[in-house]
């Protein structure tokens, strides 16, 4: 009865959105529900991963902190929890975590250990990491192969910008990627490339800004980079230019351009500033190649600064409208999309994954039954 229920709400939510969806132009693209699907975890989570990589999704439980592989039916597979010093074990201060060759693959500070789909350890590989950093929690899963000898990984060093006094110098040289190769000598990967910064890009710029992370991925062997306050991609030949070899604009619906400070750093007194301009500023938080060389993304339009200052003075949290984006590769034309309807989180935030073809996954917060969490399936589909 407790699933009956919640199947019943999630329809009602559905067809509150068509409401919505009814109004739009025709030849636009909808989410429309076909299906539902039970995720068989207790605990609040995120997806680790964009899509389902060899059949599995991975997730990971905030509040034991261990990652669960999750086949297509939303059965747990295995839990993978790994944490210490030994040869067999990864670092809780994790890089990145992905899923490739049918393996699970956790990025520490030091080694890149391999897990098959039973948990079992196959290998640790050291890389150099002169530079690297780590987080604990939820880590991000843009550890990007080519294959088994060779990566390139996003520089997490950049949030570290607006604390910086020269970032503007430091922008001509801080890599937005590494590339690693497998040495046939020493047995590690080692570092053989890296990609810098447009210098006509937005960012570049002596105004600071509160965010200079980017979202990337592979698509038909080139690399794509999106910073995440701009609606500008940068595409990338790994191994054949230092900088992109070309751009393109998105021209997202209402996505503005980034309001940045005019100050040397970020400091305890000037902080608050930076928290207003987030807030305002347009953000991109999920980008996931598809099947037909095409995209889908998910941004936030941030909030005007009056809405802001109300939202602050009637103690609010201050969160913009979240709304799709799918970008056809053919038509280089793109379409923003209403989201599906999730209370007061309407970014799905780390609780969506592409299953493939023209299917997502969006996951529901779960009131009625704590034993298990259910998303709906959606069909990306245009509407005639």
């Amino acid at each position: 009865m407790r699933l009956l229920a919640l199947l019943v709400l999630l329809s009602v939510t559905h067809f509150g959105c068509n409401r919505v969806e009814n109004e739009t132009l025709a030849g636009e693209y909808v989410l429309e529900l076909v299906d539902t699907l039970q995720v068989d975890l207790m605990y609040d989570f995120g997806f680790v991963t964009k899509s389902v990589v060899d059949g599995y999704m991975l997730a990971y439980t905030y509040q034991d902190g261990v990652f669960h592989l999750i086949n297509s039916e939303g059965k747990v597979q295995i839990s993978i929890n790994r944490k210490g010093e030994g040869p067999k074990e990864y670092n809780r201060n994790l890089s990145f975590v992905t899923i490739f060759d049918k393996m699970v693959v956790f990025m520490d500070l030091r080694k890149l250990n391999f897990y098959d789909f039973n948990g079992n350890w196959v290998k640790t590989v050291s890389y150099d990491n002169s530079r690297g950093s780590g987080g604990i929690g939820l880590p991000d899963s843009d550890l990007l192969f080519f294959d088994s000898g060779r990566f390139v990984v996003p520089n997490q060093n950049v949030v570290d910008l607006p604390g910086i006094s020269s970032h503007l110098a430091m922008l001509d040289t801080i890599p937005l990627w590494s590339e690693y190769r497998l040495s046939d000598i020493t047995g590690e990967f080692v570092k053989s490339n890296v990609g810098l910064m447009d210098t006509t890009g937005i960012l570049h710029s002596k105004l600071k800004y509160p965010n200079y992370k980017s979202i990337m991925w592979m698509q038909d062997g080139i690399l794509y980079q999106i910073p995440q306050l701009c609606s500008i991609v940068y595409r990338f030949e790994v191994g054949k230019s230092l900088y992109p070899i070309d751009k393109f604009s998105l021209e997202i619906p209402n996505f503005k351009d980034p309001v940045g400070l005019e100050v040397e750093l970020r400091t305890v007194d000037n902080y608050q500033l930076f928290n207003k301009y987030s807030a305002i500023n347009s953000f991109v938080n999920y980008v996931v190649p598809m099947d037909n060389g095409s995209f889908f993304a998910i941004y936030s339009t941030g909030v005007s600064e009056f809405e802001y200052d109300n939202l602050i003075e009637e103690e609010k949290f201050p969160e913009g409208e979240f709304y799709g984006y799918y970008f056809d590769g053919m038509l280089s034309q793109g379409y923003r999309i209403s989201l599906p309807k999730k209370g007061s989180h309407p970014s799905f935030w780390k609780q969506v994954t592409y299953l493939g073809g023209d299917k997502f996954l969006f996951v529901y917060e779960n009131e009625i039954e704590r034993d298990y969490y259910i998303g709906g399936v959606y069909s990306l589909t245009k509407r005639n």
